[in-house]
């Protein structure tokens, strides 16, 4: 006689059902990995335009000087500065909250160039702490709303792409910087 040996019914559902445990757990796990991987990428790439901001806004490029040559602050506003640069340009650099975006104007012409990568990756500049772009402190380092006072400018802001939510696979960064504007008479 030969003994035929084989899996009994319940040996078979029992294997089903520990696979099928082990996959359920091992896909969320990868799920959550690749969301992760791509987060992390757009993060990534929300802080390169963040710090890419933050130096326009601060140092200026070949068409304008920044905030920290500028030789006057001639008007100052939560979501708005105005100032003369060190070759006698008027630059206004705006957070336009109906819109979401960093604006610059130089001598009343607006600057399309300005920040070009913002409007082709989908990002958003939002207002940051207190609700506001721009902070402005007087040589005793007490916050000024007088533009002619004004010896530094602190800026934050948010930037993000849709609503930088991680379940969306979206980034958000939040960037804050001082700049000493030193008054040139």
């Amino acid at each position: 006689m030969i003994n035929k040996k084989g899996f009994s019914l319940v040996e078979m559902a029992m294997v089903i059902t520990i696979l099928a445990i082990v996959f359920a757990v091992s896909s969320s796990m990868v799920i959550f990995v690749v969301q992760d991987l791509i987060y992390s990428s757009n993060v990534l790439n929300m802080d390169m335009l963040a710090n890419a901001a933050l130096d326009e806004i601060s140092y200026g490029d070949n068409l304008a000087g920044g905030l920290a040559f500028s030789q006057q602050i001639t008007a100052s506003a939560v979501n708005s500065v105005t100032f003369t640069d060190q070759s006698g340009r008027t630059v206004i650099i705006t957070l336009n909250t109906g819109t979401n975006k960093i604006t610059r104007t130089i001598n009343a012409v607006a600057d399309n160039n300005f920040l070009y990568y913002g409007a082709r990756s989908g990002i958003n500049f939002v207002v940051g702490k207190n609700g506001q772009m721009f902070t402005y402190y007087d040589s005793t380092d007490t916050t000024t709303a007088t533009a002619a006072n004004v010896r530094r400018v602190e800026i934050n802001f948010i930037v993000r792409s849709g609503a930088g939510n991680f379940t969306n696979w979206q980034g958000s960064v939040e960037r804050s910087s001082s700049v000493s504007t030193p008054k040139f008479i």
